[in-house]
């Protein structure tokens, strides 16, 4: 028996994600495109029509926002066939990100960004996991380091702080952006650092907390609240 592919449906108002997704997963074999809502359907209808394990939704007016949200309330409520949320964000309305990345949506892609990345995302949402294209995050207002470790910690960056057992403050920021999705050279980008530093937070944080992959890492913050980056 062959291995269960990820369904993925569509909430958008533009054919062009329908197809760039249909045309995209489906070159993975591990995806297969299921439907995009139709106008006449409700969100539950589509959502048992479709039975998905990933919904794209895009964002491109204000009120998308709204319909997200709603799909959201549908997800938490989904018992039978649940399914995770991923939001699609056209660059024509880039303004509303900050909006969508304060509501607590934890996984974002923009329309444009290319089908390996999108199945990237895909799976790693299909996997409970969480993912911010590095293209979305980067369009954040006044994006630095700094403030992403804020929205994590809810504090403010304190280097001598050492919030995770043994964990220096930088080993910790290292494993949470490795959860997150990021690359070591991404990372090394946003911290100005070498990768070759990088890697060495990344080597020390895990050998601290006994963790030899990044689906441990992942599995670690889950447990920890890493990814409840929204909660006052």
């Amino acid at each position: 028996m062959g291995t269960k592919r990820i369904r993925v449906s569509v909430v958008c108002t533009s054919g062009e994600l329908s197809e760039k997704i249909r045309s995209g997963v489906c070159v993975d074999h591990g995806m297969c495109f299921v439907d995009a809502k139709r106008a006449s359907e409700s969100l539950h209808e589509f959502v048992a029509r479709t039975l998905p394990a990933v919904v794209i939704c895009e964002i491109a007016t204000s009120a998308d926002i709204g319909i997200g949200n709603a799909l959201r309330r549908v997800a938490s409520t989904e018992a039978e066939h649940p399914f995770n949320l991923i939001y699609a964000v056209s660059h024509s309305s880039v303004k509303l990100i900050q909006d969508v990345y304060v509501d607590g949506v934890s996984s974002m892609i923009f329309t444009s960004d290319d089908s390996k990345d999108i199945s990237t995302a895909i799976s790693r949402v299909a996997a409970g996991q969480h993912h911010i294209s590095p293209s979305v995050f980067r369009c954040l207002p006044d994006l630095h380091i700094r403030s992403f470790y804020s929205l994590l910690n809810g504090a403010t960056f304190t280097p001598s702080r050492l919030p995770e057992g043994s964990l220096s403050a930088r080993e910790e920021l290292v494993l949470k952006l490795i959860a997150y999705g990021f690359s070591t050279k991404e990372i090394a980008a946003e911290m100005r650092l070498s990768t070759k530093t990088v890697e060495t937070y990344k080597s020390r944080g895990s050998d601290k907390l006994s963790l030899s992959t990044r689906a441990s890492i992942v599995k670690y913050g889950a447990l920890r609240g890493w990814f409840n980056i929204y909660q006052h």
